[in-house]
């Protein structure tokens, strides 16, 4: 039996939307995927220029993106291993930026 899917809808903000070229994304990824698992497609599609704007050398989120899901700041509700859910999910990227 194939695993259910879930549409998560991705909104970037900021530099990330120059950088992608779009304002939004649909992904689609099978129920009980977590954030990881969404932006290891993320980084699949984007490459180089996505992973090290949203991931240090360790593999740790940038500290100045913010994440949220469904609202949530992710760091809230289990930063990358942060279930997706099961029906209609929001992702909002936003990268802060520090300075006056």
């Amino acid at each position: 039996m194939e695993k259910e899917q879930v549409a998560i809808n991705v909104k970037f903000m900021g530099d990330l939307r120059a950088l992608l070229q779009r304002r939004t994304l649909t992904v689609t990824l099978p129920q009980g995927s977590t954030v990881g698992d969404l932006f290891a497609s993320l980084c699949g599609n984007y490459g180089e220029p996505f992973s090290s704007r949203v991931f240090t050398h360790s593999g740790a989120l940038q500290h100045y993106i913010l994440v949220f899901l469904n609202g949530q700041n992710i760091k809230d509700v289990g930063g990358l291993a942060a279930a997706l859910g099961k029906d209609e999910v929001e992702i909002v990227m936003l990268p802060m930026f520090e300075g006056g």
